[in-house]
């Protein structure tokens, strides 16, 4: 009973490596694919997207507050830090400045659904008459598809991969507010004959309250009624910042207290 018992499973087992065999190899392709499929899963999960929130999230470049839509964008960094960015374009600022070595991931927003997709799977499109916060007139699609459609039904666009944003040239364009972008855009101004002062602190004691105060002025006029936070973190871990909220002493005068 032993020896049958024991010839049986011999014998099922070179049915098997048989089987096997029969497949011509494509038992392994198909393994290999899945495995390739299950990698490429594993890579798109190693960094998650933070969300946006239009409250507290500012750029990262310009300082404006980010919206919640389709313009906002992000990096995460390999120590998991996240670099939010309200237009595209001020992601490609930051990369310019820093360089893509930290640069965990990217993300964008589709501009049909606002889901979040890695920025190396998007497909672009770039105007002068597309309206993005900033001016840059680069937005994003998930399918080539809607970008397309989106160039034929406004009867303006180029068409552009992610390996083609490496080479575009970023400049910001000047428009007059008239999109139908939301509330972002109508808060939002360029750079441009903005300037800052801050007073300098004098007499710093540790464990002791400070007044932090700048000044901002917009075309040599006092900037009113802007909402002003201090980003304050240690030297050389800037991991760890610390968000200070300013109130409006006189105007354009921002004034606020830290320990």
């Amino acid at each position: 009973m032993k020896k049958y018992s024991l010839l049986f499973a011999v014998l099922a087992l070179f049915t098997l490596i048989l089987a096997a065999c029969g497949d011509d190899g494509a038992n392994e392709v198909e393994d290999a694919e899945t495995e390739d499929v299950e990698s490429n899963k594993d890579t798109d999960l190693a960094y998650d997207p933070g969300d946006i929130d239009p409250d507290t999230d500012v750029c990262e470049i310009c300082g404006m507050a980010i919206a919640d839509d389709q313009h906002a964008t992000q990096i995460v960094l390999k120590n998991e830090r996240v670099l939010k960015f309200d237009d595209l374009g001020d992601l490609y600022v930051w990369l310019d400045e820093n360089g893509d070595d930290d640069v965990g991931a990217k993300f964008v927003r589709d501009f049909v659904s606002i889901e979040w997709i890695q920025l190396e799977d998007a497909t672009f499109v770039y105007d002068e008459d597309i309206a993005t916060p900033m001016g840059f007139g680069v937005i994003s699609f998930e399918n080539s598809e809607d970008a397309e459609e989106y160039i034929e039904e406004n009867g303006f666009g180029e068409l552009l991969s992610a390996a083609d944003l490496d080479d575009h040239e970023w400049e910001m364009m000047d428009h007059d507010g008239d999109d139908d972008h939301g509330d972002h855009d109508a808060d939002t101004f360029h750079t441009e004959g903005f300037d800052m002062h801050f007073t300098e602190l004098e007499n710093v004691t540790v464990a002791e309250e400070m007044e932090l105060e700048v000044n901002l002025t917009l075309d040599e006029e006092a900037l009113e009624d802007a909402r002003v936070r201090y980003e304050i973190w240690k030297e050389n871990d800037k991991d760890n910042t610390n968000w200070v909220d300013a109130q409006e002493s006189d105007a354009g005068n921002y004034v606020a207290e830290h320990v």
